[in-house]
């Protein structure tokens, strides 16, 4: 996989990938939001957070997904890498089936590729303004785009707290993609679009991670 840290462009071979759920600092938060989800058929997790387990052949930075079926959305994510020991922080898109995750949530996330950003920046040099840093989505469906999500990365827990969760189950592996958790949708619901964007903004230094990919819908075999 060819990306670009700072203004390096280097070729890394991604070992692990992790998804990570429930993340929010606001617990009393992360529990209205597990009540919504269980309002529309997603089961509640066993622990918070949550972490899921997927092959990195789900990764890409390819500009369009395909899926079956119109019942599938993203959800942009800041992404955490670890390459050579160290860490960069990037942007991606937990992509998901959402028929599929009221049954099973690990498979809902497995059947659907992972878009993530070309563009990575060393977590050190924005770690002390984490919670500053900004995320936004949206959605474009029959051409006119809707703003879909808008937060800041103070919403989340900070890298080492994640960092330090996954290493206590056991989960820690040298190149590691993580996924870090999404922030509640404007809209309340799911929008099932055509294109997807999302973007990340450091405003101190005026610097912005962007992803923007379509999704295209396979002929789904059984409505032949």
């Amino acid at each position: 996989m060819d990306i670009k840290i700072n203004e390096e462009r280097i070729t890394w071979d991604p070992k692990r990938l992790l998804i990570a759920g429930y993340t929010g600092k606001d617990q009393d938060s992360v529990k209205r939001h597990i009540e919504e989800l269980k309002e529309i058929g997603v089961p509640a997790p066993p622990r918070v957070p949550m972490i899921y387990d997927l092959t990195t052949e789900l990764l890409t930075t390819e500009n369009s997904i395909s899926v079956v079926r119109k019942d599938t959305s993203g959800e942009a994510e800041v992404v955490l890498v670890q390459i050579q020991g160290k860490w960069f922080i990037g942007l991606g898109s937990d992509h998901t089936d959402r028929v599929l995750e009221a049954v099973n949530i690990q498979k809902s996330k497995q059947v659907c590729s992972k878009p993530i950003s070309a563009q990575f920046w060393s977590l050190d040099e924005v770690e002390n303004r984490w919670d500053e840093i900004e995320i936004k989505s949206w959605v474009i469906m029959n051409g006119e785009e809707r703003e879909y999500q808008l937060g800041k990365l103070e919403a989340f827990l900070s890298p080492k707290e994640l960092l330090s969760i996954i290493r206590e189950r056991g989960y820690d592996s040298e190149d590691m993609v993580v996924f870090c958790g999404t922030l509640p949708l404007l809209a309340g619901e799911f929008i099932f679009g055509d294109t997807f964007r999302a973007e990340l903004y450091d405003r101190l230094t005026d610097r912005r991670i962007e992803l923007s990919y379509d999704i295209k819908i396979l002929k789904d075999a059984e409505e032949v």
